[in-house]
């Protein structure tokens, strides 16, 4: 049994190290695997030789089960003697194999009458190509807008309704109650800014506010009403008129958007 033979004798028995090595899980190889991408079904073959061979190699790559992985495999070889030629092949094939196949070259050595290992090949960790992510002509125009509307929440000091601005066609402004938020919203489409009391999920509380509708028109103009049956969420939308071709004009609307907002959280806060 290979447990019960002492380190240096396990390094000197083709057999024995081969045994050996089937179950050697040491911390520093478990550790260095991690760092590599692995999806499900991910299998590690190891390969255990005292002299390197490309005999053994060989083998490996003839073997049907290996043939028949589902995806490429990562192949861990651990040698006592390695071979120059052998692994600049290895660092070839590493060079050129495809994302998620990779061959890892452990030496194994004796330390202080212990068996250790070190890496002293590995593929190279190939970075993720980042996706370039593209914005629409609305989408620019949006991120344009956003950018005015956040130089114009400074100057006006109501850091309360600042945004980030981002390619999109609204943001959220926090109003310290519980699943209710003021929604900034734009459409190039239709030129026009809005804001809105989204309410989520609390239907209660925008018929409560219906209740005072004719009260909260009379502060802030016609509002649209939204609370579909097949909906958790309502809103409760004031829409001003704008004209999204005109840049020049953007520090305008979005003055106009910041003071609707800031009316209306003024007045439901009367009602809620």
């Amino acid at each position: 049994m290979t447990q019960e033979l002492t380190p240096k004798e396990i390094l000197k028995s083709k057999k024995d190290f081969s045994d050996f090595i089937e179950t050697y899980n040491p911390p520093a190889v478990t550790s260095l695997l991690a760092e590599y991408p692995q999806a499900n079904g991910k299998v590690i073959v190891k390969v255990g030789n005292l002299t390197q061979n490309t005999e053994t190699f060989g083998s490996l790559l003839n073997d049907s089960l290996v043939r028949e992985f589902t995806l490429p495999p990562y192949i861990t070889w651990f040698v006592v003697n390695e071979k120059e030629e052998i692994l600049n092949q290895i660092k070839t094939i590493n060079k050129y194999a495809v994302t998620g196949f990779g061959i890892f070259v452990f030496k194994v050595f004796l330390n202080d009458d212990k068996i250790d290992v070190k890496c002293i090949l590995k593929p190279e960790l190939k970075p993720k190509k980042e996706k370039i992510k593209t914005i629409s002509k609305t989408g620019g125009i949006q991120l344009d807008y956003w950018n005015v509307y956040a130089e114009v929440c400074d100057e006006m000091g109501e850091g309360d309704y600042q945004i980030k601005p981002a390619s999109q066609h609204y943001q959220n402004i926090p109003i310290g109650l519980k699943g209710a938020y003021i929604k900034q919203t734009i459409s190039v489409k239709d030129n026009y800014v809005a804001s809105e009391l989204f309410i989520g999920d609390n239907k209660q509380l925008f018929a409560d506010l219906k209740e005072h509708e004719k009260e909260i028109e009379k502060e802030l103009g016609t509002m649209i009403w939204d609370c579909k049956d097949s909906n958790k969420s309502c809103f409760i939308r004031r829409m001003i008129f704008v004209d999204f071709t005109n840049p020049d004009r953007y520090a305008e609307f979005a003055k106009q958007q910041i003071e609707l907002a800031i009316k209306v959280r003024e007045t439901f806060f009367k009602y809620i």
